[in-house]
């Protein structure tokens, strides 16, 4: 069931969004100068392969916090001038607030929020969801973030040539991949092959750990959230049953 937040207790939860994550994160913040304890949260799982997306309004990110996000290998960072949504989530857990991300929010602003589970609140979170992946796919990716790191280069070719030799080109019995299908973790379109359930950026995240048996999100036959995918099992049971 949805949980009221305070100030203080959102911002806790939110450093349990980072802390639970398990393969990504999304941060959904207008205005953003990040705590260096929360900074280094993320560096960590960073480190241990988690994907961060930031999106913010461009104009209104400093120059040294833009460098300090830059530290992050697995970063996408987004621009939207007219955001003003706030939102914090992972694959289990959302946190919508009014709380900006920023210092001065966390120290001087009188702010609330609420605290969504999958588990608890699944429908109202799979719209909250739905209209969060809008707000991230519009937003305007930073094109000064390519090339920071010179080894993302070649292990991204490493990743993609390995993708090609892994997938095969069309599995008896299922729909042929010139069908649409959808990506089993971000649900974006792709074609249906069940034995490559991911588009390219989160089969690139999947591949790191190669667990056939994480729960993903979305069916890769009808592109709705359904619990229970993953890649051994991308496809819902109502469309398994077609």
């Amino acid at each position: 069931m949805a949980e009221f937040l305070n100030k203080d207790k959102a911002y806790a939860e939110i450093v349990s969004i980072i802390e639970g994550a398990s393969n990504e994160v999304v941060l959904i913040t207008p205005y953003i100068k990040m705590a260096d304890d929360l900074f280094a949260r993320l560096k960590y799982k960073d480190g241990k392969g988690m994907k961060t997306v930031v999106v913010c309004r461009g104009k209104e990110l400093a120059s040294e916090e833009r460098s300090k996000l830059k530290q992050l290998r697995h970063l996408e960072l987004r621009f939207d001038e007219n955001l003003h949504a706030k939102c914090f989530y992972n694959e289990y857990a959302m946190v919508i607030t009014s709380l900006n991300l920023h210092e001065h929010s966390q120290q001087y602003n009188r702010e609330m929020g609420v605290l969504l589970h999958l588990a608890e609140d699944e429908s109202v979170l799979k719209e909250a969801l739905r209209e969060a992946e809008y707000i991230v796919t519009s937003a305007r990716k930073d094109s000064t973030v390519k090339g920071i790191f010179e080894a993302i280069g070649k292990e991204a070719k490493s990743l993609v040539d390995s993708q090609t030799e892994d997938r095969p080109r069309k599995t008896r019995g299922y729909r042929s991949t010139s069908e649409p299908g959808f990506c089993i973790r971000c649900g974006k379109r792709i074609d249906h092959n069940v034995d490559a359930p991911h588009c390219l950026d989160c089969y690139k995240v999947w591949k790191r750990h190669g667990n056939p048996e994480y729960k993903e999100r979305y069916c890769h036959s009808c592109g709705k959230l359904k619990e229970g995918i993953t890649k051994a099992k991308p496809r819902c049971s109502t469309c398994c049953g077609r």
